[in-house]
């Protein structure tokens, strides 16, 4: 016997499918026609079909009513279930409600996005879906993509990030790179790239890799690489949030996206443009596609483009 498997499946005609899910609910050739909104006929000749596709007549007249076969029976769960899955693909979702949303959700955020974005976003989410429970923690860049992957988080916010094509990305903001200095430094300025390159730098783990020689890994390092320059990372920190409290209270300097210092006030703090060509930085928000269809994703996604856009 011949399958629907082993023919050609674009020869099959959906609308067969859904005579058949007619004829099982009603038992009738005719009343299974006016359901469908054709003639009766058209019906007929839609069995005949079916019977030729399926080899087997499907269903038998008895007692005034179409009887399905062992092989109809068989065939129509799985069906119905496809047709329901088919309609729901096609059918608009409804707007997700946030005051319904219950249980919690999972950002991973590198540190410069959780004192910029993350407080806004906490009081909108707050707002909306009061009942939904936030929770934050470390974007690891090193393992962003098997923390979205394994669904430890539900989404990340990060810097773009290379050789992850199968994760979902989208742009929340474009930012530029400025440079700390404290009152201690006596650099002299306007700040030189040879200066720049030459002084000792202070750097925090989300931006920057650090190899054991004290060689950087980032956006900095490869645009003084390209210029046969060099920089010393004499001090390393977990994070960004004491980057400028350190760099106030000594002679390092450092180079950060603009955001994380624009509402700064630290005595003896510094903030000058960085002597560097003119780069873009930009924070994204990713997602497993995995998770491209989830309600709530795209809710969540949408609440933080909205209040990126905000700030």
């Amino acid at each position: 016997m011949q399958t629907i498997t082993e023919r050609n499946l674009r020869s099959v005609d959906l609308n067969l499918l859904v005579m058949f899910d007619a004829l099982m609910a009603e038992r009738h050739v005719t009343r299974a026609a006016r359901h469908n909104g054709i003639s009766q006929p058209a019906m007929s000749k839609a069995l005949n079909r079916l019977r030729h596709l399926l080899d087997d007549p499907l269903f038998e007249r008895r007692d005034g009513r179409m009887e399905p076969t062992p092989r109809a029976l068989d065939l129509a769960g799985p069906i119905r279930s496809a047709l329901s899955d088919i309609s729901r693909t096609l059918t608009a979702p409804e707007a997700p409600n946030p005051s319904q949303f219950t249980g919690a959700v999972r950002i991973a955020a590198i540190d410069l996005h959780q004192t910029t974005l993350l407080p806004a976003l906490t009081t909108q989410l707050r707002l909306q879906a009061p009942r939904l429970d936030l929770r934050i923690q470390v974007a690891d860049r090193d393992r962003l993509y098997d923390q979205l992957a394994n669904g430890e988080v539900d989404v990340a916010i990060a810097p773009i990030l290379t050789g992850m094509p199968e994760l979902c990305a989208e742009m929340l903001w474009r930012d530029r790179l400025v440079t700390l200095i404290g009152a201690k430094n006596r650099l002299k300025q306007p700040l030189t790239l040879e200066a720049y390159a030459a002084a000792d730098h202070l750097v925090d783990a989300g931006h920057v890799r650090v190899a054991p020689d004290g060689r950087g890994a980032s956006l900095v390092d490869s645009i003084l690489a390209a210029r046969g320059l060099r920089r010393r990372i004499a001090v390393v920190l977990p994070s960004s949030s004491a980057v400028p409290h350190v760099v106030a209270a000594t002679d390092l300097i450092a180079t950060l996206p603009s955001k994380i210092v624009s509402d700064l006030d630290i005595p003896g703090l510094s903030v000058i443009p960085a002597p560097l060509p003119p780069v873009e930085v930009s924070a994204h928000l990713f997602w497993h596609p995995r998770s491209q269809n989830s309600p709530l994703r795209a809710w969540l996604c949408n609440l933080i483009k909205a209040t990126a856009a905000d700030l």
